[in-house]
């Protein structure tokens, strides 16, 4: 659980000191799994700091849904919308479980902009890490084949929320297939077979939704030609 501003990349800047002064614009709001925060286009200028749970940010076309990222605690949103002339939502955004959010209008996130100008360093800084993540989704969605897309998202999951666990490497992160496969744009049966071979073959094991890589290296390998700069994979270095 986000409990102070410095644990908020965007207003790691903002002094101590001032910290109430933010505080006092935040009204917290709760909302439960499978909640849809925003959807795409809607016309909306809420801005959102996720103190906990899990979101997903997505696209629909024609019923097929694309996941584009996974949102933690200390991430904001809507940010780039406020900061934009269009009100438009750029994407949708669901609670993959019960979240807690501190939100803010428009309005107060301008001024706090205006009177804390790391802030707008920070958001340019959030929208380019923002924007590698997307080209890297493109790359998976658009050159490799799903045992090279699945290593992938696998090893970038691990960098992101990884822990060495015994002699093994766990993603400390609750997921399900469904969600992995709307991340690289597969249908569930083609990641459920191409799991079923990783675990046949010994490089990675699944108990109660957590993934852990038992051959590490050998996962790497397979994704030795898809990520010359392995630190890229970290999604945010804000």
């Amino acid at each position: 659980m986000i409990t102070k501003i410095s644990e908020i990349a965007i207003f790691a800047d903002i002094p101590e000191i001032d910290a109430p002064h933010i505080i006092s614009k935040l009204k917290e709001r709760k909302f439960k799994k499978n909640h849809v925060l925003m959807f795409e286009n809607d016309l909306s200028e809420d801005v959102y700091i996720i103190r906990s749970g899990m979101l997903k940010i997505y696209r629909i076309h024609e019923g097929k849904e694309i996941v584009l990222s996974i949102s933690m605690p200390g991430d904001i949103l809507g940010e780039v919308e406020a900061l934009s002339n269009d009100s438009h939502r750029i994407s949708s955004i669901e609670a993959l479980e019960n979240v807690s959010v501190w939100h803010m209008t428009k309005q107060d996130f301008l001024q706090i902009v205006d009177q804390y100008p790391s802030v707008l360093r920070k958001a340019y800084m959030v929208l380019v890490e923002r924007t590698r993540m997307l080209n890297r989704l493109i790359r998976y969605l658009t050159f490799y084949d799903v045992r090279t897309k699945a290593a992938n998202l696998l090893v970038d999951l691990y960098y992101n929320f990884g822990k060495p666990d015994g002699d093994n490497f766990k993603i400390d992160l609750k997921i399900n297939q469904s969600l992995l496969a709307n991340m690289l744009g597969v249908t569930r049966e083609s990641i459920s077979k191409t799991l079923g071979d990783f675990q046949n073959e010994g490089l990675i094991d699944i108990r109660e939704k957590y993934f852990y890589l038992l051959d590490k290296s050998q996962l790497e390998a397979i994704c030795s030609e898809t990520e010359e700069v392995p630190a890229l994979r970290k999604w945010y270095n804000v």
